[in-house]
């Protein structure tokens, strides 16, 4: 097509050059023909070119015009060849380009735009156009990366907030449920949460409070003491401790089908005001990426300050708790006190008045009882009516004497002791032998009491004494009866007992036929407790006597027969009423656990206020048979 359309263009212009030379050559001979010379000749045409030999010129020149034509149309060809193939690059290029700018607009930044069009101007601002694309779109996807790690951290640190409001006056149930949901936030396989804590000593150490598939070997009872381990480093360095080389035996990650070594371990401090509270420790088979770290780190901030929160808040707590104590124990202490003071009223008031009765009391004394008053080395310093009544003395008589006329020698000593209890400040009471001036002797009931001033000294003896010289006689003579009366005692203790030995004797006896008895006999106390449980009761009942002895007779039955049936109700409450002396026909439960209908019949015995209670029981099926 495009040789064919060359060819078209060259005839063209070949035929065009002929015909305007063949055009001008007309125009000129016609135009010299016309003229006076030529015209009044008979051969204007001869003599034109004969007068001008010029026009033989004229006359190659459609020839000439032609070659000219022909000439120029394959130049212009050449021209049109040229452009035509510029064109044809340049269409080529353009759908390179379209390609290109296609792939561009699809997200195709890998395509490669060709080698001869990086050259050119458009080719070099395409590349800059794919490179500056190829950098947005990566710079794009570091910020949707970036604003998602943010919304993640953002969301997670709501989330986290709210854990930190609830239950936040139990720091057992807060660290678990923190590190629960650290574990399922950041899908890590384990971690654990210490707690610092200081013991009675003052010695601070890390305690495993909370962990979530926690399996630590060295740890087992869950103490680390401070400065211990990757631990105590975190917590005494107050930095996060990242490690993914770890050791074999340092902590291992269980799973149903066996155990590993984590790849990382992240270790971040409990820290707030630049004070350690606590660390978490977190494993996993994955790298910590540096936003989950910067997360961790900065919920960490918030943990301290909830921990220090809850600690404040326990400690107040506590300290509310005991000054409340301490406000009622005041409160009480006033009230006690205004009592006191109330009650010491009072006793002022009670005082008195016992002080007037008191006067009465001793004048009453002093006219019923012998009274006297001595020093601490028994020198008498008054004494009443009755005292000298009762010694048959005058009151000349035993002015300035000692205590020690009205004894006899026999008792000077005893005398002398009493003296010297009475010195230390002891009081006596206790019945004294005295003698009166005529030597008679006389049993006195005394009480001495020392009478001690404001400095604490004693300063004299008092002393309250009654006649009991009548009741003395009666006591001999009473203890001489009770001596009689003991060896008779005696002879009637031997006789009760010669009688117990044969009335065991006879018990005896009767539990062995109880026993040899081919019924099931049962005996109980009041309180149900059994008692008696004879060889063909541990033959009904398939059970050893051992076993039954001791226990409550409830055993024995069915918990429905002992709710439903009347007999064995009433046997088996120790409130109810026994039904004595009527047979009754009730299952009963062996050890097996079978139920065996049987007749009871039940009986009665009364030995003072102890009861006791026996069943005879026959089996009902072999009764019938």
């Amino acid at each position: 097509m495009k040789k064919l359309k060359a060819k078209a263009i060259k005839k063209r212009y070949t035929y065009r050059g002929f015909f305007f030379g063949l055009l001008i050559l007309v125009f000129t001979v016609l135009f010299s023909l016309n003229a006076h010379t030529f015209a009044e000749s008979n051969h204007p045409l001869r003599d034109l070119f004969y007068l001008s030999p010029g026009m033989w010129f004229l006359v190659l020149l459609p020839v000439i015009s032609s070659i000219l034509g022909y000439l120029i149309a394959g130049n212009f060809s050449k021209v049109i060849k040229k452009q035509n193939k510029h064109l044809q690059e340049e269409a080529k290029r353009s759908r390179l380009v379209l390609d290109f700018i296609d792939n561009l607009r699809q997200g195709n930044l890998d395509s490669i735009i060709p080698l001869e069009q990086k050259k050119d101007q458009l080719g070099k601002s395409l590349i800059r156009l794919r490179d500056y694309l190829i950098k947005n779109k990566k710079e794009e996807e570091q910020r949707r990366i970036e604003e998602e790690q943010r919304t993640w951290v953002t969301q997670g640190l709501a989330q986290f907030g709210e854990i930190l409001r609830k239950n936040n006056d139990n720091l057992e149930v807060l660290s678990y449920n923190i590190i629960q949901y650290l574990v399922n936030y950041l899908k890590l396989n384990q971690a654990g949460f210490f707690l610092l804590n200081t013991s009675t000593e003052g010695e601070k150490y890390f305690e495993l409070s909370a962990c979530v598939a926690y399996d630590r070997k060295k740890f087992a009872d869950k103490i680390v003491q401070w400065e211990e381990g990757l631990i105590g480093r975190c917590a005494l360095e107050k930095k996060t401790i990242y490690l993914t080389d770890i050791p074999d035996n340092y902590i291992n990650i269980t799973s149903g089908l066996g155990d590993a070594n984590p790849t990382a371990i992240l270790i971040v401090p409990l820290k707030t005001n630049n004070e350690i509270y606590g660390v978490i420790e977190m494993a996993t088979f994955k790298p910590f990426q540096e936003f989950e770290i910067e997360f961790l780190e900065k919920t960490a901030e918030s943990i301290a300050a909830t921990i220090s929160a809850v600690q404040i808040n326990i400690q107040t707590t506590k300290l509310l708790k005991e000054t409340q104590i301490q406000a009622e124990k005041m409160a009480q202490q006033e009230e006690e006190l205004r009592q006191n003071l109330e009650e010491m009223q009072a006793t002022q008031e009670e005082s008195d008045r016992k002080e007037i009765e008191m006067k009465g009391i001793l004048e009453a004394i002093d006219h019923a009882a012998i009274s006297c008053e001595f020093e601490t080395d028994g020198t008498l310093i008054s004494v009443n009516q009755n005292f000298l009544q009762t010694f048959k003395y005058n009151i000349e008589e035993i002015e300035g004497q000692n205590l020690k006329i009205f004894s006899f020698k026999d008792d000077i000593d005893d005398l002398d002791e009493k003296l010297n209890d009475l010195r230390n400040g002891h009081n006596f009471k206790g019945r004294v032998r005295r003698r009166t001036k005529m030597g008679e002797e006389i049993y006195l009931l005394a009480t001495y009491t020392p009478v001690i001033d404001h400095e604490g000294e004693i300063i004299k003896i008092l002393s309250l004494e009654n006649d009991i010289t009548e009741q003395a006689i009666l006591e001999e003579e009473l203890k001489r009866s009770k001596d009689e009366l003991g060896i008779m005692l005696e002879e009637t203790r031997n006789d009760v007992k010669a009688q117990f030995k044969e009335i065991e004797a006879v018990k005896i006896r009767n539990e062995k036929t109880l026993e040899g008895a081919l019924d099931a006999i049962i005996t109980t106390n009041k309180d149900g407790i059994v008692e008696f449980f004879n060889a063909a009761a541990e033959k009904l009942w398939a059970l050893d006597r051992q076993e039954v002895l001791g226990q409550h007779i409830s055993i024995l039955f069915s918990k429905e027969t002992t709710k439903n049936d009347e007999f064995v109700s009433a046997m088996v409450d120790p409130e109810k009423k026994k039904i004595v002396g009527e047979r009754r026909e009730a299952p009963i439960k062996n050890k097996f656990g079978d139920e065996v209908p049987v007749l009871f019949l039940l009986s009665e015995a009364q030995v003072g206020e102890d009861h006791s209670f026996t069943a005879f029981i026959q089996n009902v099926e072999v009764e019938l048979f």
